[in-house]
C-alpha cells in the first residue's frame, strides 16, 4: 500500500493544484502508477508546459523522502483512492491528489462540516460572534473547519474544543508547523480532539500562493461555509466566493454598518447568503439529512470576558487576536532556549525537503528585523512578494488595495501580506490595515 502512495506523493508534486489535471490523467491512466509509468509523450493540452515538465522527471527519491518521514512521524498520506480520503474533496475540479494529516480526521459522510471563517484582524464584536459561533456548532455535533490562523479561526476552532466538538485546521505550510507559531499548543489541541490537514507536504514553508489553495480545501471540506467578519477584500471573502461556485451552504454574519470588518458579511447577506445570528440558524439546516447528530440549542450565548478567560486557557492572546499590539506575555509558557541550537542541528539534515521542527509552546512572533536584517529575509522570499513589499507606502497604515499600483491581484496582495507579517516586516492592525514594521 505505501509503494502506492510513492506514486500519490509523485503526482500531487507535479500537479499542485492545476484545475481538472488529476481527473483527466487517472481516466486516461487508471492509477497514479499508471501515470507514472506512462511517457505522456506529445502535446497535452489539458496540462501546462510546466506540470507536464515535472511529469515527465521520474525520480522518486523525494517522494520516498517525505513518505518515510511521515511513517516516522505518525502522519498519515491520504489520497483519492482511500476510503478515508474526504468524499466531498472528491467532487473538486483541482482535489488534492495527496493529504497530510495528523489527528483523526471524522467522517465527513456522517456528520456536517462548517466553516467557521474570518479576518485575522477582528474587532471584540468579531471575536465574540467566532468564539460562540465555534462552541453552538462544537456543541450542536458539526465538525468545524478552518484555518487556524491568527483571529476569526483560532477563535472559532477554540470554541469548538472547548463545547467538546471536533475541529479541523486546513493549513497553507507543512502539518508538522504551527501557524502562527503561537498556536503550537492550539495545534497540538486539535490534534488531539480532531485532525490537521494540509496538501503540503511537511516542512512546507509559508507561500503566497498556498492561502487561495488552501481556501478551496477549506470550502471543499465543508457542507456550509460562514464568514464571520471580514472586509470586503480579504482570504474569507475568497472562501465566499469559493464556497458559492462549489454550491455549498453561505451564511454571514450581520455587522455594524460603516465598520471595514463588516463590509463584506453585509455585502454577503446583500447577495443572499444566509444571516448567522446565532449557531442555530446554521445548524437547523441539517437537521433533516442528520437527526442523530445535529442538536439545536445545545448551547448557551458565551460573553465577552467567558470568551477572552477561555482563549488564554488555549494559550491564545485575545489582545493579538484582535490585532491590538500589547501583548499578554503572562498567559504564554516561556520559549525554549535551546530552540536556536536545535534548528541549526536541523538544517544539517540531508534530503529534497527540510522539516523544520515543530515550535514549542506559545512562542512569539518573530520581533521585527533591524534594518540591515530585512534584505537578508528578502532574499528568502519570493521575487514577487519581496517587489510588493518594497513597493508599500513606508511611515503610515494603509489598507491592502490601497498598498500597490494594479498589477497585483487583492489576492496576490493578501497572501503576500501573510507571508510578510510571518517573517516580521509588517504588522496587521485593527480595520483591516497594515504598517510596515
Amino acid at each position: 500500500m505505501n509503494g502506492g502512495r510513492i506514486y500519490s506523493i509523485w503526482l500531487a508534486s507535479g500537479i499542485g493544484s492545476a484545475p481538472g489535471a488529476y481527473h483527466s490523467l487517472i481516466k486516461e491512466f487508471g492509477t497514479p502508477e499508471g501515470v507514472y509509468r506512462s511517457d505522456l509523450a506529445g502535446e497535452r493540452p489539458e496540462l501546462s508546459p510546466s506540470v507536464l515538465r515535472a511529469l515527465r522527471e521520474k525520480d522518486l527519491s523525494a517522494a520516498r523522502f517525505v513518505l518515510d518521514y511521515c511513517t516516522t512521524h505518525r502522519i498519515r498520506v491520504l489520497t483519492p483512492e482511500d476510503r478515508d480520503y474526504p468524499a466531498t474533496l472528491r467532487e473538486l475540479p483541482d482535489l488534492p491528489a495527496a493529504l497530510y494529516v495528523r489527528g483523526q480526521l471524522p467522517d465527513l459522510s456522517a456528520v456536517p462540516a462548517v466553516a467557521l471563517v474570518g479576518t485575522r484582524t477582528m474587532s471584540g464584536y468579531g471575536l465574540l460572534r467566532a468564539y460562540d459561533l465555534g462552541f453552538g456548532c462544537g456543541a450542536g455535533g458539526a465538525v468545524v473547519v478552518s484555518g487556524m490562523a491568527a483571529g476569526s479561526d483560532a477563535a472559532a476552532l477554540a470554541g469548538c474544543i472547548d463545547a467538546g466538538g471536533v475541529p479541523v485546521a486546513v493549513l497553507g505550510c507543512g502539518v508538522d508547523r504551527a501557524y502562527p507559531r503561537r498556536h503550537a499548543y492550539l495545534m497540538e489541541e486539535i490534534v488531539r480532539r480532531g485532525a490537521v490537514l494540509s496538501e503540503y507536504v511537511p516542512g512546507s514553508e509559508i507561500l503566497p500562493s498556498h492561502f487561495p489553495e488552501r481556501n478551496r480545501i477549506i470550502s471543499g471540506l465543508s457542507r456550509a461555509v460562514c464568514v464571520v467578519e471580514a472586509p470586503q477584500k480579504s482570504g474569507a471573502m475568497i472562501t465566499a466566493s469559493l464556497a458559492e461556485k462549489q454550491g455549498k451552504l453561505l451564511f454571514s454574519v450581520p455587522g455594524p454598518v460603516g465598520i471595514a470588518g463588516s463590509e463584506g458579511t453585509n455585502d454577503l447577506l446583500r447577495r443572499g447568503a444566509q444571516p448567522a445570528l446565532e449557531p442555530d440558524d446554521i445548524l437547523r439546516g441539517f437537521l433533516f439529512l442528520y437527526p442523530d447528530r445535529i442538536r439545536v440549542s445545545a448551547a448557551r450565548p458565551r460573553g465577552a470576558e467567558e470568551a477572552e478567560r477561555a482563549l488564554t486557557v488555549h494559550r491564545l492572546d485575545p489582545g493579538a487576536l484582535l490585532g491590538k499590539e500589547k501583548r499578554r506575555e503572562s498567559a504564554l509558557p516561556s520559549e525554549d532556549p535551546s530552540r536556536e541550537n536545535r534548528e541549526k542541528s536541523e538544517k544539517k539534515k540531508k534530503g529534497p525537503f527540510r522539516f523544520p521542527l515543530l515550535p514549542k509552546n506559545g512562542e512569539k512572533e518573530p520581533e521585527a528585523p533591524a534594518p540591515d536584517g530585512r534584505e537578508e529575509i528578502l532574499a528568502r522570499l519570493d521575487a514577487k512578494t519581496a517587489a510588493l513589499y518594497r513597493a508599500l507606502p513606508e511611515g503610515k497604515a494603509f489598507l491592502p488595495d490601497e498598498a500597490v499600483s494594479g498589477e497585483y491581484r487583492i489576492g496576490e496582495i493578501m497572501c503576500a501580506l501573510t507571508v510578510l507579517e510571518v517573517n516580521g516586516l509588517v504588522r496587521a492592525l485593527p480595520g483591516g490595515r497594515f504598517l510596515l514594521s
